[in-house]
C-alpha cells in the first residue's frame, strides 16, 4: 500500500487552503506592527513639539534673576612700543 492512503482506501483530503493572515507569524507580526506604531508615534510628537524634558523643566522651574553687573566690562588692552 501506498504511504499517501489511509485505512479506508481513500486518500486523504488535502488541508484547506491558508489566508494571507493564517500564513504570517503572528508573534514577529505584531512585534513589527508595534515597533511601525512607536515610530509613528514619536514622528508625530516630534513634529508637533510635544513632550520634551527642557519645556517641563521651564514650566516648573522659577525664572533666572537678571544678572547684575558690578564689574565693569572686558577691555582690551593696548600695548604701545
Amino acid at each position: 500500500m501506498s504511504a499517501h492512503v489511509n485505512e479506508s482506501g481513500r486518500r486523504p483530503e488535502a488541508p484547506a487552503e491558508k489566508t494571507f493572515w493564517a500564513l504570517l507569524p503572528r508573534r514577529n507580526f505584531r512585534r513589527a506592527l508595534f515597533l511601525l506604531a512607536a515610530l509613528i508615534a514619536i514622528i508625530a510628537i516630534k513634529r508637533m513639539g510635544g513632550f520634551s524634558l527642557a519645556k517641563l523643566f521651564n514650566d516648573v522651574a522659577p525664572a533666572p534673576a537678571p544678572a547684575q553687573h558690578t564689574q565693569r566690562p572686558f577691555q582690551r588692552l593696548e600695548v604701545k612700543p
